[in-house]
Parts: structure tokens; sequence; C-alpha cells
């Protein structure tokens, strides 16, 4: 009998043993979001190196391009908070105020460049890593510029002499990638929101209704360049969106293209002796204004009130030290660094160089989408494709934006 019981005891000795290291185990679960697809391999290898250095946590990340907005506000109405989680700052993380852990203590605020800073403080507090600087404005295919005698323009004047000379040589100036809203969206900031005297205060007299988009020269002129890049297009502009926009630009069926420095790997990945540059979105005959959109593109929040804040602040600070994700950053995920001291060169991403040239000069400006209200990139965009389609003018473009921005920040 007393053998039976010792035999029990030790079975529920092993089973709460068993469920203790079980429960251990969950508790160190770390749910880690992020919106960035071109980055997915580099969040593999990220999670995987950490989990290898630190085995008793385990971290599953979730890769979204599509909704994650969506998805993360229907996990927080759930209570269900996760331990990391991007967003693209500015106002997009007000959106989650509630949920940002404080982070201005920590040690990896201090290696961040300042540039770098606006873009994750909200009320005086730090409330995230910015992940990479990256850029946008107009890419270029360097065989087709050399095989033409072509230089890079600078000016709108010098932009249509080479469309000129390219539509001469039979060959499409632009390829463009209209189907996507959101490009559009950020087309109109590249072409005219961010080229606006005192872009903060435009867009603080947006958001208490003394400014207006209705009758904004900038505004205005940002069809100019757009009337330029469908006149030298292909012939059905809303046909193309990222995919169809990369393999025709990749395989050389047009010269320039309007995108971001991020589509590389797509472009590498369809021809990888392709040959590319990229300079500012042209505007104007002013060189000044010509200037590429650099700031921070995603940012990596804490998620206030998850289970282990704890092990997701230790991995924000382990990405700024550790050795090895310093080489996953800059060669795999291909940033152009945040942090103090990172030597870059730009060879893992060309399209890079240019920008981070810039970025040094301050030659540059920040992208203001980030500080719209949500939803409105995307809207606006529509009504960018509308003005394509011939069915709203500029004008009308402009005062239905109006609406828009009215509309969302009721």
């Amino acid at each position: 009998m007393l053998k039976r019981i010792s035999l029990f005891l030790v079975a529920v000795l092993i089973c709460g043993i068993i469920g203790t290291s079980a429960i251990a185990d969950e508790s160190k679960d770390v749910a880690w979001m992020q919106f960035q697809i071109e980055a997915a391999e580099a969040v593999s290898q990220l999670t995987e190196l950490y989990m290898e250095q630190h085995p008793d946590v385990k971290i599953t990340a979730e890769v979204n391009g599509t909704n994650l907005t969506e998805v993360l506000k229907a996990m927080f109405t759930a209570g269900d908070v996760p331990e990391i989680f991007m967003t693209e700052g500015y106002n997009n993380m007000k959106t989650y105020a509630d949920y940002l852990t404080d982070l201005s203590d920590q040690p990896f605020v201090d290696q961040l460049v300042d540039a770098s800073l606006n873009c994750i403080t909200l009320d005086g507090k730090i409330v995230g890593l910015p992940v990479t600087f990256q850029s946008e404005g107009i890419l270029y295919n360097k065989a087709i510029f050399e095989q033409y005698g072509l230089t890079e323009p600078t000016t709108l004047t010098e932009l249509k002499a080479v469309c000129e000379a390219l539509k001469a040589q039979g060959v499409t100036p632009f390829v463009n990638e209209f189907k996507d809203d959101w490009l559009l969206g950020q087309f109109l900031a590249c072409g005219g929101y961010a080229t606006i005297p005192d872009t903060a205060s435009f867009t603080d007299g947006l958001y208490a209704g003394t400014a207006t988009f209705a009758g904004n020269e900038q505004m205005l002129r940002s069809f100019e360049i757009l009337d330029l890049m469908l006149q030298y297009g292909q012939d059905d502009p809303l046909s193309y969106g990222w995919n169809e926009a990369c393999t025709a630009f990749a395989l050389g069926e047009g010269a320039m293209m309007f995108e971001g420095d991020w589509v590389w790997d797509t472009l590498k990945s369809i021809d990888p002796e392709l040959q590319l540059g990229m300079i500012g979105t042209i505007v104007s005959d002013d060189v000044s204004e010509n200037r590429m959109a650099v700031d921070v593109n995603g940012v990596w929040h804490v998620g206030k009130g998850s289970a282990n804040a704890d092990i997701a602040i230790d991995i924000l600070n382990w990405l700024a030290t550790d050795e090895g994700a310093k080489e996953i950053l800059l060669n795999t995920y291909k940033v152009i660094p945040v942090f103090k001291g990172w030597e870059y060169d730009g060879s893992s991403n060309p399209l890079c160089i240019a920008p981070y040239a810039a970025m040094q000069d301050g030659n540059v400006f920040s992208w203001p989408w980030p500080t719209w209200p949500d939803g409105f990139r995307g809207e606006a965009g529509k009504l960018y494709q509308e003005y394509i389609l011939g069915n709203l003018t500029a004008a009308d473009v402009l005062a239905q934006m109006d609406t828009i921005w009215a509309d969302l920040t009721k």
C-alpha cells in the first residue's frame, strides 16, 4: 500500500513538474506582428537567432502585408496584445496609444540617429524602435540611359527632354504602377504635399480646418508630373500593380518607374544583372524642390499589457547590440541603419546608395503620409485613379480630398 502511494505521489510530482515546465515554456511565448512582407526572411532569421541564444523563448512571427491594421485592432479588442507589433509611427501609432510601452529609458534609445526620433515620439516619450530608413523617388535603368547617352535629369525640363529622347528611340520612358492606390497616395505626397513650404504647419492646418488641399499650388502641381508620366507611360496606366510593374521594369520595357528602394529584391529576382539608380521625384525646374523622400519605414513597438513585454524589450535592445542581429539587419533585411556608428555601403541594395548620400547631406524630405489620418493615403490614391480615368479634374480631386480628410478626422 505504501509503495502504491509512493508511486502515486511520484507520478503526481512528475506531472506537476511537466505541467510547470509547460507553463513556463508557454509563459515565454512572444508574438511578433509585422507588415513588411519583403522582410519575411530577415524576420525569420532574427527570431531564429534570438531563440538560439535564448532557448527558453519561443517567438512566433506573423508577416501580414495586407491588413495588419485590421488584425491588430481585432486582437486588441479581444484583449490579445502581441509582444511586438509594427506600425508606421507618427500618427499611425496613435491608433494604438493605449498599448504602447514607454521605452524612453531603454539603452537602444541613445544609439538612434536624431533623424529617426520624430516618428517614434508620442507625448514626449519614446514608444518604439525605428526599423530602417527607406526612400522613394524615380528609379531609372542605367543601361538604357547609357545606351542612349542620357544623364540623370535634375529639373522638370530635363526630365521632359529625357522622355522625348527615349520616345524617339522607341523606348517607353515610364512604367506606371497606378493600379495600386497606396502608391498613388505616396506619389501625391512626393509630387506635391512634401514640397509645400512648412509642411508640418500645413498638416496642422488640415487637422484644425484652417488649411485645404483645394487651390493649393503644390498639390495642383502634382498633376503636372502625373500627366507627364501618363503621357510617356504604357497605354493602360491602371493595368499594372506591383508585380506587373516590377516585371516590366526589370525586363527593360520602360526606362523609369516611380517606386521605393524596397522593390530591389523583387527586381533583382527577375534580372540579377539589373543596374539601377534613383533620383528624387522631379516636380520643378528648381533643383532644391526635387529631393528624394527618405524617412523611417516601420516601427517596432512593445505591446503594453502583453504577457511577455519584458522579453520584447530585451529583443529590441538585442537588435541594437548583437553582432549577429546587425549582420542580418544590414545584409538580409537590407536596412539603411538607424543606429549611430553602423557602417553602410549600400552593397545589399544599390537603390539605397543615392538616398543614403542625400540623407547625409540633409538634402531629403520626410514622407508625410504617416502623419495623415488612418486610411487617407489609399482613399486619396483612389481619387487620383479617377483623375487618370478622366472622371475627375484636378480641382475635383483636391476638393474631395478635403472632404475625405474631414470625414476621417471627425
